[in-house]
């Protein structure tokens, strides 16, 4: 965000800027959403049922969040108690898990993305700014942890005011480090740092670390490695091509797994091993036609609107 904000400056307005990230999202989202929606139809499951046992404000929740994203993050901080709909710490204590009503419902991560794309065009040109937000989200991690809930779901990331700090710290990356890097973005500087990146996400589980020193150790290899990975990827048309599949898989492996689920009920049990090939298959199938059919026609509107005058 950073780069298309400060550097190329692509938008000149903030509107332009939202329009853009809702035609990024929320096409595939909505297409995702609907075909969720028939498979929960056909495959006689509970989730309309949800909505029969909880009040109609908890009612309003899901629908508006399943429709517009925004909130499907703050379902996973809001129960039902007494048949109430509450602010809770652990929202499976809830009379009434509610995410269970969520057509897609990794899309919570989208909720706390459009949060921050809310504030980006006011805060990304500030320095000064970017260094408090930071800060405070920082002390609001700690405290978090101080107070015990910031080990534990749903206060670890899926908190906006603490996940703050990660978008921020990616801003800091490409103002701060790229231009301090610029000698070594050309050459094989940027490949050797995407080989090591991916190595240690592959044997992460392997490395005889603690898991918090673990953790640690890649957030900061990944914030020192940013602009190489940025590098690397403007550079390859490959690794262009794979990510542009990266959110359409995202939105639509959950629904492969459902669809797998639901072949298996058909048909009879799966082999573990078959099943994991098929809903990797699957979700590729499935991301390259949304990616064809929606994403590329939607990248020339995105692409125009960015080009335009105000």
């Amino acid at each position: 965000m950073s780069y298309i904000l400060v550097e190329k400056k692509s938008y000149d307005s903030a509107m332009k800027f939202y329009l853009n990230r809702a035609l990024r999202l929320y096409p595939i989202y909505i297409t995702v959403a609907i075909i969720s929606l028939i498979l929960t139809a056909i495959s006689e499951s509970n989730f309309f049922e949800i909505y029969n046992n909880i009040p109609a404000s908890a009612d309003f929740l899901l629908i508006f969040s399943n429709i517009f994203l925004f909130g499907q993050d703050w379902v996973l901080f809001s129960g039902i108690e007494n048949g109430k709909l509450v602010f809770t710490e652990d929202f499976s204590k809830s009379e009434q898990l509610l995410y269970l009503g969520l057509l897609v419902p990794q899309a919570w991560t989208l909720g706390v993305e459009l949060c921050f794309y809310l504030i980006a065009p006011l805060v990304l040109n500030n320095r000064r700014l970017i260094y408090l937000l930071l800060i405070l989200s920082i002390i609001i991690r700690g405290y978090l942890i101080f107070q015990g809930l910031g080990k534990n779901d749903p206060w670890t990331y899926r908190f906006f005011p603490a996940e703050l700090v990660f978008f921020l710290g990616g801003a800091l990356v490409h103002q701060v480090l790229v231009p301090r890097y610029k000698n070594t973005l050309k050459g094989d500087y940027s490949k050797i740092a995407t080989l090591l990146t991916v190595l240690y996400v592959i044997f992460y589980s392997f490395i005889p670390l603690k898991e918090t020193v673990r953790t640690i150790v890649l957030f900061v290899l990944f914030l020192v490695m940013l602009p190489l990975l940025f590098s690397f990827q403007n550079q390859s048309k490959l690794d262009k091509e794979i990510g542009s599949l990266s959110y359409p898989v995202y939105i639509v492996h959950v629904f492969v797994i459902g669809l797998m689920e639901l072949f298996s009920k058909r048909v009879g049990a799966i082999d573990p091993l078959y099943n994991l090939v098929f809903v990797v298959l699957l979700s590729l199938l499935f991301a390259m036609i949304l990616d064809i059919f929606i994403g590329k026609k939607i990248e020339k509107i995105r692409l125009h609107i960015r080009h335009s005058y105000p």
